[in-house]
């Protein structure tokens, strides 16, 4: 099975998820009007808070909300609806996300992101690059510290408010550990990387950061007990590592039109799995030409080493069936988890509506941007 599936029809459960996202637009505007009460509050800082208000209010997929969101009704011991403080805990979830993408943007070199500028690139447009960069980093730090305030404000159960928060503040540490080890894995050739290597940083950067994280988050707040929480730790691990190797998959399919523009993985030499992959399966001397291209920063003529046609499909085949084997470990982990049957079903149908309708938005905004900046 390609992935797990799902119900045409919305069922109640969904129904009540999509009613709660909007309540949590309506909390995400409050947090934004108290962040821009401090910046408004200090003199020559407007221009600053425009740009960064423009950068948040730019929707992404919110998919870590929704599993957050999800997880609190799923698991917690009464019907009602989130209150206020737990639906600025989901704020804080996406907050750090921005945050992290303001990071990576500027680490990657990007100049788009969900199909508008990065917010690096805007605040470039009053400066020079440079002093973008380094306002987009001090204000990537205050979101970080918005986030943690979000976690801590009144009205959530103390005792499970401060369970979340110490979690959650070692998510925070891994996704960094997980970028610092992209970053280290640039410098190696890719015979001298292993498949252990990319899946950590998989692991850290997708499957704890954007699966598991808002799942045990959502389950703390909701007061599950232990056995629960390691069984959502279990189910995200292969879920998560479905999810990255299928971005990998969609950026190959990119190529070579899209690579400069939108391949971000392609154009900065991130180590991935398909990269290492198709690699091993060629040839030495073609192995060693990718090799060198990967050392230097030049799409074009790594895009020319994807020539081999018979490895190419083979490697996409093998992938596309371990992306399938992945979804079906997290459906067989979640039915022998000790889940009631209404919360291993509302899990496993949100897991698909996610995968039919969130993945790769970004990507596709960025396609539709290119292409309509290119018949401007």
């Amino acid at each position: 099975m390609p992935a797990p599936t799902t119900r045409q029809a919305p069922d109640p459960f969904l129904r009540e998820l999509s009613d709660w996202r909007d309540q949590f637009q309506r909390h995400f505007d409050d947090a934004l009007r108290e962040l821009e009460a401090r910046f408004t509050a200090r003199p020559g800082l407007a221009s600053t808070w425009s740009a960064l208000r423009d950068f948040l209010e730019t929707e992404g997929k919110r998919v870590r909300p929704l599993l957050f969101l999800a997880a609190y009704r799923l698991f917690h011991d009464s019907p009602a609806p989130p209150t206020p403080a737990t639906y600025r805990v989901a704020c804080g979830l996406e907050l750090f996300h921005t945050f992290a993408l303001v990071h990576d943007d500027i680490i990657d070199g990007s100049f788009s992101r969900r199909g508008q500028p990065t917010l690096h690139r805007r605040l470039a447009a009053e400066a020079d690059i440079r002093r973008g960069e380094n306002l987009a980093l001090v204000l990537g730090d205050i979101l970080f510290g918005f986030t943690v305030e979000n976690f801590l404000l009144p009205g959530q159960n103390p005792t499970r408010a401060t369970a979340a928060l110490r979690y959650f503040t070692t998510i925070a540490q891994d996704t960094g550990l997980g970028e610092a080890l992209e970053l280290a894995l640039l410098r190696r050739p890719l015979d001298q990387v292993t498949e252990d290597d990319i899946l950590s940083t998989y692991y850290l950067k997708t499957a704890r950061y954007t699966f598991e994280a808002p799942l045990l988050v959502g389950a703390i707040l909701a007061g599950a007990p232990e056995p629960v929480l390691l069984s959502l730790h279990d189910f995200a691990r292969p879920l998560g590592l479905a999810f990255q190797i299928e971005n990998d998959l969609h950026e190959v399919g990119l190529l070579p039109a899209g690579a400069t523009e939108l391949a971000y993985d392609f154009r900065t030499g991130v180590k991935t799995l398909f990269l290492k992959r198709y690699h091993d399966a060629l040839a030495p001397a073609d192995a060693a030409a990718l090799r060198a291209c990967l050392t230097r920063d030049a799409p074009a003529e790594l895009i020319a080493r994807l020539s081999d046609a018979d490895t190419l499909a083979a490697v996409i085949a093998d992938l596309k069936q371990e992306t399938a084997g992945h979804f079906q470990e997290a459906r067989r982990l979640l039915l022998a988890a000790p889940l009631r049957p209404d919360q291993c079903s509302g899990l496993l149908d949100l897991a698909a509506f996610i995968h039919r309708n969130c993945h790769h938005s970004e990507a596709a905004a960025n396609t539709t941007a290119n292409s309509a900046a290119a018949n401007a």
